[in-house]
């Protein structure tokens, strides 16, 4: 499987699994695929300020969103750049199975979020996707973050009828965490 298949994979398994289902079985696929030591190490990175400035970029993502009567909030993060982020307020939407993500690119409004600089180091030293170290790596990296965005939007208002999706810089396609106001998880 290439980095790709396992994206379309962790999809289907953000709406299918809750959170601690799925972060167990992606600590199992990246540690085939990089081995233990690479992915305790991002295992190792806490996420808890990061998830607090993601609780508030939310917070204030929704607010701006439900003011300007928008569809969805896109958070993009960029692997290349330390994860700089930043959170789209979009005026359209279309659901995954339309297979259309051009909306994301056209927002009415974004707001600037936080760095990791520490998983910017740790994907800087294996690259994307060109051996199964750097594809385990990549994977572990996006699933963390991913999940840390998943806790940070149930904390702020899981029951808030907006899309909400996640992405990084380039990703196709993006990552619906809610859809139409529909959780894709049951718990935390």
């Amino acid at each position: 499987m290439d980095i790709y298949d396992y994206l379309d994979l962790l999809q289907k398994d953000i709406q299918a699994f809750p959170i601690e289902e799925i972060e167990q079985r992606y600590f199992d696929i990246c540690t085939q695929l990089c081995g233990t030591d690479l992915v305790k190490a991002i295992q190792l990175v806490s996420l808890k300020d990061y998830q607090q400035s993601l609780r508030d970029l939310l917070t204030q993502g929704l607010t701006t969103a439900h003011s300007a009567s928008a569809k969805a909030i896109y958070f993009e993060y960029d692997l290349d750049n330390d994860w700089n982020s930043t959170i789209f307020i979009c005026e359209n939407y279309s659901p995954l199975e339309e297979d259309d993500d051009e909306w994301a690119c056209e927002w009415i409004d974004e707001i600037n979020g936080p760095s990791l600089e520490s998983f910017g180091k740790l994907y800087e030293s294996h690259g994307f996707d060109d051996t199964n170290e750097a594809i385990g790596s990549t994977l572990y990296l996006v699933v963390r973050t991913v999940l840390a965005y998943m806790r940070a939007y149930h904390e702020v208002n899981a029951s808030a009828i907006m899309n909400v999706c996640i992405g990084f810089h380039d990703q196709d396609p993006v990552m619906r965490i809610n859809e139409a106001g529909v959780l894709y998880y049951e718990s935390l």
